[in-house]
């Protein structure tokens, strides 16, 4: 095997493979990068294991594909950011926290204008008897397996996303935006669903009973388990995924003990769009 020819292990037919033979404290060949990104795109969730890196090179590992971006929640969101480091989320639970980042399916960040593109989490405390697993599922394959009525039912449609549906009610600063239900990856060319039960509040072209009857199905049909996988963290794991076509859950399984990473995003380069 080449010295810069990464392994990759697909975890389930339709999303996540855990990428080997590579160490992200070292600066990465332009092959290495090109290898991660087709992994990035025909997966849409990566995973690296037995990576201690330190804050630079989580940065520089999110700078490789896109501007950093700084969480638009504001302060009172259940992560905090690093001193000095302002696009780097601690992402700390314990006995006193109250709720954890995640505990719903969502895409991140999904009520700004432009979303972040990706989102690098890289976990470095874990529960010491398991738990604290994160689900991640295909929006690409929930989107396949519609009907072609329902699909073109939903093509014209457009949903509100509101920050102040998962945001803590702590903080003032609510980001809201109207995306299409169903868009086209910028990139791979797919469609895919584009609504999640953490931020969609409702599709703005339908009565308020029809939006809610719609979205209840949407969301139903997205948490089905037939395009999810669930990843087993352990310390120094890293998940990267692809904001654009993926959603995850956070399973909060392990309170009162200690699950702690830091997470980098990297930028939006266009709205999402039909």
């Amino acid at each position: 095997m080449s010295s810069d020819r990464i392994s990759v292990t697909p975890c389930t037919p339709h999303i996540g493979a855990e990428i080997g033979n590579i160490d992200l404290t070292k600066t990465l060949t332009e092959s290495q990068l090109a290898q991660i990104r087709e992994a990035f795109l025909k997966y849409g969730v990566i995973f690296f294991r037995e990576q201690s890196i330190n804050f630079e090179q989580h940065m520089n590992l999110a700078k490789y594909f896109g501007h950093v971006h700084v969480h638009v929640g504001g302060k009172g969101t259940a992560s905090t950011a690093v001193p000095d480091y302002p696009a780097i989320r601690q992402q700390h639970f314990d006995e006193n926290s109250k709720r954890i980042s995640g505990e719903v399916w969502h895409s991140d960040q999904s009520c700004a204008e432009i979303p972040p593109d990706g989102s690098i989490l890289h976990q470095t405390i874990l529960p010491p008897d398991g738990g604290g697993d994160t689900l991640f599922c295909s929006a690409y394959a929930a989107y396949d397996a519609l009907s072609e009525p329902m699909k073109a039912f939903l093509e014209p449609l457009s949903a509100e996303h509101d920050g102040a549906k998962l945001f803590d009610k702590s903080t003032t600063v609510y980001p809201k935006a109207v995306h299409p239900v169903i868009t086209r990856h910028p990139e791979t060319g797919r469609k895919l669903l584009f609504v999640n039960a953490g931020f969609t509040t409702r599709i703005v072209d339908l009565e308020p009973e029809e939006s809610a009857a719609v979205l209840k199905f949407l969301f139903d049909h997205i948490a089905k388990p037939d395009w999810q996988m669930r990843f087993r963290w352990r310390p120094n794991s890293i998940a990267f995924w692809d904001n654009r076509c993926t959603q995850h859950y956070a399973i909060w399984d392990y309170w009162p003990n200690v699950r702690s990473g830091y997470r980098v995003q990297f930028e939006g380069v266009a709205r999402p769009a039909r």
